[in-house]
């Protein structure tokens, strides 16, 4: 009795060792398909001036895998706010302003061609002493840091993009710094936003470039880390920007300004400013906006 006991032990043992083998394998192929299916065929990383750089995930698979169905749900069947609509066949999204377009004299090439190549468009947001010419720096993307609008050395710097952006601003996410710090620097004045009133009372950030405005309307401000939003979210795979897009409803905490019947979908062309905070070498003060709306000039 005791060898035919011993003979069932063994073989219920073999049995459950092939049944559990057969699971891990079933668990394999899921978790390669449903990768496979988050990712898109040939999106499997972003390639930004000659580096591959993985799509970070903060979540577990199964974690991301609802948020992406659940952006891109939403952004399908998406209603525009009041005032606005969107069109069915691109998914664009158009607005009605309720305030008129600022006409600034700015000549965007006679600029660049007196002053300094390297601007190529002008940023102005009303009420907040913000109205520079925008810059980039064909090599170094630190270099307005440290210099002004003229390329002279100044701690103050300029107001710039890096090259990790084109200069059309059709990119998914534009990124437009600046410092804050002293007190005449070019973007001091950015941190009004964090004032709810002001927030919500000054919402359109116009960027002028040679032939035409572009208006956005801001949806949020926020202080953040230091990451490299282009780098890491301003991809042109559409699911990976989804997803960036949702994260910062959770990214703006307890203390910064959101604007939810704002909020971009997937169609959105998002401009975003940063600023050092004070005291904080690894964070950032960031306002968002989408574009909502461009008139030529």
């Amino acid at each position: 009795m005791r060898r035919r006991s011993s003979g069932v032990s063994t073989g219920m043992l073999i049995i459950l060792v092939v049944i559990a083998a057969l699971m891990c394998i079933a668990l394999g192929v899921v978790m390669y398909m449903d990768k496979h299916d988050m990712l898109g065929s040939g999106t499997d990383a972003s390639d930004v001036m000659g580096q591959s750089y993985e799509w970070e995930e903060d979540t577990d698979g199964d974690e991301e895998g609802s948020v992406i169905e659940e952006v891109l749900s939403t952004d399908v069947s998406s209603t525009a706010s009041e005032g606005s609509a969107i069109d069915p066949v691109t998914g664009e999204r158009t607005e009605v302003l309720t305030e008129p377009v600022p006409d600034k004299d700015v000549d965007i090439d006679k600029i660049k061609n007196s002053d300094n190549p390297d601007i190529y468009a002008w940023l102005y947001i009303p009420d907040t002493g913000i109205d520079e010419p925008i810059l980039q720096h064909e090599s170094d993307i630190a270099y307005y840091v440290t210099h002004n609008s003229e390329g002279k050395e100044d701690e103050r710097g300029a107001v710039f993009t890096q090259t990790f952006n084109t200069k059309s601003f059709q990119d998914n996410l534009t990124v437009i710094y600046g410092n804050s710090n002293p007190d005449d620097a070019p973007f001091h004045n950015l941190n009004l936003y964090a004032d709810p009133g002001f927030f919500n009372t000054h919402p359109y950030i116009y960027v002028y470039t040679d032939d035409e405005v572009l208006i956005y309307e801001t949806f949020a401000a926020y202080e953040s880390d230091d990451k490299l939003l282009v780098l890491f979210y301003g991809t042109n795979v559409y699911e990976q920007y989804c997803i960036y897009l949702n994260m910062i409803k959770d990214n703006i905490g307890m203390n910064g300004n959101l604007n939810e019947d704002k909020h971009p979908i997937g169609s959105d062309k998002v401009l975003t400013l940063s600023t050092r905070v004070a005291g904080k070498d690894d964070r950032r003060f960031l306002v968002q906006a989408r574009m909502c709306g461009r008139e030529p000039r």
